[in-house]
């Protein structure tokens, strides 16, 4: 917990980054916290440590910011947090990052985002190394579908007049892979208005099997 500038006119940050407690045991696993800094830290081509990283960022944020003393109070203070989480399933562990940021407008701004990782060799995986073209294909479809149920719409015209930017539906590479089968995350601005909110999409094993 941090907080940049001063009380009247600064940010309040909060990092909550999950390590990997093991990592030097492993190159796949030094690999996949290297990438999860970079991500979590959003920095680019970081090669350092989670401490480093962090620090790095409070630097990078304060420089964005540049709070001068001599600044106007503002009415409420700005604030940056982040959390992060690990799920394994099977030999993929995916690394899950929560966002929520206020730093002036209307709104504050929030979303997820999930990286997916090969336990046995470090690397990162797209839905691409998951499924086939024609499996990726049927799920383009299925997605659509399933927006359909979950939103009570019998057209692309129906999801619109629900905030729906139709001609963005299709499949993310934002998801995670869960014993359960596969969910899909879109924040808010993916796929429509802000006031549509974040959407999720889940298809199941069996589901998947069908393709």
């Amino acid at each position: 917990d941090t907080l940049i500038g001063t009380p009247a006119n600064g940010c309040k940050i909060e990092f909550r980054f999950a390590t990997i407690a093991n990592a030097e045991k492993s190159p796949a696993l030094r690999s996949i916290e290297a990438a999860n800094a970079g991500y979590f830290f959003e920095l680019e081509e970081f090669g350092g440590t989670a401490r480093q990283a962090a620090d790095s960022a409070l630097r990078q944020i304060a420089a964005e910011l540049a709070f001068p003393q001599s600044a106007p109070q503002m009415t409420e203070p700005y604030e940056i947090s982040a959390e992060a989480e690990a799920a394994v399933t099977d030999s993929l562990v995916t690394y899950i990052i929560s966002r929520w940021s206020f730093t002036g407008g209307a709104h504050g701004m929030y979303g997820m985002e999930c990286h997916t990782y090969s336990l046995a060799g470090g690397d990162e995986l797209s839905s691409a190394d998951l499924f086939s073209e024609q499996q990726l294909h049927g799920m383009e479809t299925l997605l659509r579908k399933k927006l359909y149920e979950q939103y009570g719409a019998d057209s692309d015209e129906e999801l619109a007049a629900q905030g729906f930017f139709p001609e963005y539906i299709s499949l993310t590479e934002n998801f995670q892979v869960t014993p359960e089968g596969i969910t899909f995350y879109y924040n808010p601005y993916d796929l429509g208005c802000y006031a549509l909110g974040a959407v999720e999409v889940t298809m199941t094993r069996e589901e998947l099997e069908n393709l």
